[in-house]
């Protein structure tokens, strides 16, 4: 197993959908229609009008659940994770049995920040048997609807750890997460497995990778000063 020495570094905030698994998963594909179906039953327009009514509140909602309870009264929560997030979901992962080893191996308490419920969370975590290795687990719930990338969000997180943005590597696969975390002075890492943002420039404080199965070489060029 790897055993990185890490000055700066000393805890790994991990978003989980696509993150820790690979963003080829069919899971990925059916949340998203799944999204879709509740907006336009709760709605009750067509799901082509769903999509289009969410891409356009994008920029003010960083979740479709934040939007519907902000600006059509979604009052009962459970009712949209239950259509979005079922139990059956999680024949929609596929097992890898080298992640717990590899997670293992940083050998750095790891924290989950999640913009799905915690009954998804915890589904997930389970399904890879990767419960026991995260400090904790926090949702969409846990911060009252306002997930990533809420600056709040970040700061209530780490300070439920004991955990500071200057000692936490931010590990997600969204760019405008990634950003916000960035934007309060921590180091990130956005996964980009599909090489999305394969045009942004080398960053001093963010690190663009496939999977997180590269992270231990930038941990190593963080320990040795190198953030490039």
């Amino acid at each position: 197993m790897l055993n990185w020495s890490i000055p700066v570094i000393r805890h790994i905030l991990f978003d989980i959908d696509n993150t820790l698994y690979s963003c080829t998963n069919p899971i990925e594909m059916a949340i998203t229609q799944r999204i879709h179906t509740f907006v336009a039953h709760f709605l009750h327009v067509s799901c082509e009008e769903a999509r289009a009514l969410r891409q356009r509140t994008k920029h003010l909602y960083a979740t479709t659940f934040e939007w519907l309870k902000a600006e059509h009264n979604l009052i009962h929560d459970e009712h949209y994770f239950r259509a979005v997030y079922p139990p059956t979901e999680i024949q929609e992962l596929q097992y890898d049995p080298m992640l717990r080893p590899f997670l293992q191996s940083l050998h750095m308490p790891l924290t989950a920040l999640t913009n799905a419920p915690r009954v998804h969370a915890q589904r997930v975590l389970d399904f890879f048997h990767l419960s026991d290795l995260f400090l904790d687990v926090f949702d969409i719930t846990y911060h009252a609807g306002k997930g990533k990338p809420h600056h709040s969000c970040f700061v209530r997180t780490l300070e439920a750890v004991h955990k500071t943005v200057q000692e936490t590597l931010f590990v997600d696969d969204c760019l405008m997460h990634v950003r916000a975390f960035i934007a309060l002075g921590g180091h990130a890492v956005l996964v980009d497995e599909r090489d999305c943002h394969a045009e942004l420039p080398p960053s001093a404080r963010m690190t663009r990778v496939k999977t997180i199965y590269e992270l231990p070489a930038h941990l190593a060029r963080l320990a040795q000063g190198d953030n490039q």
